[in-house]
């Protein structure tokens, strides 16, 4: 793989994380295609407006104790993928997702988590 396109996709995939972590969803859009799509335990949502919903609600339910709990036990960049294993403590112990990334846009990204009941 390209050392050029592992970067774009690292630097893609570090915004992302920065994003989430302010809670600012107009800047975690800007990583995102306009055709991207998101595979979630509930449903494939496709579209940048189906994916712009699911960050709204994302981040909404983000607690100040969830994003001092984050944890990333895990990351690998190659190319144009992302994969990073994650923690959020006893809230959610084990998480994962994958991203694709073209031209410094994610175009899918696939997200799945344990959440104890």
């Amino acid at each position: 793989m390209s050392p050029d396109r592992t970067e774009q996709t690292r630097a893609t995939f570090e915004h992302h994380l920065q994003a989430i972590f302010a809670k600012d969803v107009d800047a975690i859009m800007e990583d995102f295609a306009e055709d991207a799509v998101l595979f979630t335990p509930d449903g494939l949502l496709r579209g940048a407006g189906k994916v712009r919903e699911f960050f709204i609600g994302f981040v909404a339910n983000l607690t100040p104790e969830m994003l001092a709990n984050f944890s990333a036990t895990r990351q690998e960049v190659d190319g144009e993928i992302a994969y990073v294993v994650w923690t959020i403590g006893d809230i959610i112990p084990f998480g994962t997702d994958t991203f694709v990334v073209r031209d410094g846009k994610i175009v899918t990204q696939t997200v799945a988590m344990y959440v104890p009941s």
